[in-house]
C-alpha cells in the first residue's frame, strides 16, 4: 500500500496528469505507451483491458513504484495518493494483525512516541465492514476477501485525495461489493476526492456511472467515453 499525505484540494487544480506517458519493465521496450490524460478532483475514472494488458504496470507508474520509460506525470497539486493492489496478487507473510497493519505506516518508526489509536469515524468504518470480527487475526491467516476489506479500509484511512485501486471487487461477494461501493462514493463526496480503478466488467463489477472510461488495447491507450475505441472494438460488459 502506498500512500503520501494528504492536502487541502483546489477545486480548480487536477490531481494528476500524464503527458505521451510510456510505460513498461525495459526501455525502449514499451508495454503501453501514448498515454495522456488528467484526473480532477470529485471524478471517477475506470482502466479496461484484457488480462496481461499492461494494466497493472500503468497503474505502479502512476503511484511512483516504477518509473515512466518515457513522458511526463505531474501532481499539480501536493500528492496525495493512496494505491490498493489486488489482494490475491499479494504475500503477506509478516507476523503482524489486522490491527496493526490497519494503522500502519502511523505506528511504524519512533517507537517511544505514543502509538496511533482508530479514531471514531475508522471504528464506525470497521464495524461497518464487518473486519472488527477480525482485527486480532493475523493478516497472512486471512481470506481473500478478508485481505481486501482490510486493504481498502487502510487505503480510506489515509485520506487520500486520490485512490488506485486495482481489481477491487475481484475478491469480494455480491453483497460486500455494494458495500464497498457505497462507501467509497461516500468517500469521494467528502472534499471532491478521486477514484480510478483497474476492472475488468463494468456493469457487473460497478453499479455506478464512471466519469471517464480508459482501455489498454495491444499496447495502445483509448479514451472510450471520448469516442475513441480500439481496432477490435471490444464489448464492456
Amino acid at each position: 500500500m502506498l500512500a503520501t499525505k494528504a492536502n487541502k484540494i483546489r477545486i480548480f487544480s487536477s490531481f494528476l496528469k500524464a503527458d505521451n506517458l510510456s510505460v513498461g519493465y525495459r526501455k525502449g521496450f514499451p508495454i503501453v505507451s501514448g498515454v495522456s490524460f488528467e484526473v480532477n478532483p470529485g471524478k471517477t475514472y475506470a482502466l479496461t483491458g484484457g488480462n496481461g494488458a499492461g494494466k497493472t504496470t500503468l497503474f505502479r507508474t502512476l503511484t511512483g513504484l516504477l518509473p515512466p520509460i518515457a513522458g511526463k506525470i505531474q501532481f499539480p497539486v501536493l500528492k496525495s495518493t493512496s494505491y490498493v493492489p489486488q489482494a490475491k496478487k499479494m504475500r503477506l507473510d509478516f507476523p503482524l494483525s489486522v490491527k496493526e497493519v490497519l494503522l500502519m505506516p502511523a505506528n511504524m518508526g519512533l517507537s517511544f512516541l505514543p502509538k496511533r489509536k482508530f479514531t471514531k469515524e475508522e471504528l464506525i468504518l470497521i464495524e461497518r465492514t464487518g473486519v472488527g470480527k477480525y482485527l486480532n487475526k493475523q493478516i497472512s491467516e486471512c481470506s481473500g476477501g478478508q485481505l481486501q476489506r482490510v486493504l481498502i479500509l487502510r487505503s480510506l484511512f489515509t485520506k487520500a485525495n486520490l485512490i488506485f485501486l486495482d481489481e477491487p471487487m475481484d475478491s469480494l461477494d455480491h453483497e460486500s461489493r455494494e458495500l464497498f461501493q457505497l462507501i467509497l462514493e461516500e468517500y469521494i463526496a467528502t472534499d471532491n476526492r478521486s477514484l480510478f480503478v483497474i476492472t475488468h466488467s463494468l456493469t457487473n463489477d460497478w453499479r455506478q456511472e464512471f466519469s471517464e472510461i480508459f482501455e489498454i488495447d495491444e499496447g495502445k491507450f483509448y479514451k472510450i467515453s471520448q469516442g475513441e475505441k480500439p481496432p477490435h472494438c471490444h464489448h464492456h460488459d
